[in-house]
């Protein structure tokens, strides 16, 4: 299966075809994320399968959701996070410097220290699984920032943060009430 994300990854990062991912899904645009008053991160969707009211999936027999994403800054979170699905990232243009933890996954009950992770660079054409509870975060950003085909799975969880090797949920983390 790796083979067929390889060979997918670099087609989609062909330039017309990088171009026009980008291009068609500005059409359909999500929210920003904005940090500090600068956006840290652009996103719009290929693929939304999501109810507008309800924002549960529309058809259990796809669960998955395409977006494109404009990374332009790097995490600024002093911890590592984790996604709610497990999900595949495409390298469309532009690179980033990537820290993971090791071992990291629902399995890991504590293992992590900071600073024993691997640093991973990812540049155009390149591919990555991003699995639920696997920590990472972003450390650096090409200059223009870098633009990713982010393909997600079912939701099977909430988001959050390493510190102290537990996961902490992302609102306690942010200190956003519910």
């Amino acid at each position: 299966m790796n083979i067929v994300w390889k060979i997918t990854a670099w087609l989609a990062s062909r330039r017309r075809i990088a171009d026009w991912l980008i291009e068609r899904s500005q059409h359909t645009p999500y929210f920003d994320i904005v940090k500090s008053g600068e956006t840290y991160m652009r996103r719009w969707w290929l693929f939304n399968p999501y109810d507008h009211e309800t924002r549960k999936p529309r058809h259990r027999w796809c669960p998955i959701s395409i977006r494109v994403h404009h990374i332009m800054k790097p995490d600024d979170d002093r911890h590592l996070h984790d996604h709610p699905w497990n999900a595949r990232t495409i390298i469309l243009r532009g690179s980033y410097l990537e820290e993971v933890a090791p071992d990291s996954g629902p399995h890991m009950n504590g293992r992590f220290r900071p600073g024993l992770g691997s640093l991973r660079v990812r540049q155009r054409g390149d591919t990555a699984r991003i699995g639920y509870g696997q920590f990472h975060r972003i450390t650096s950003v090409s200059r223009d920032g870098v633009y990713t085909l982010f393909i997600s799975g079912a939701h099977r969880g909430t988001w959050g943060f390493l510190v102290g090797g537990q996961k902490v949920p992302w609102r306690e983390y942010l200190g956003i009430k519910e």
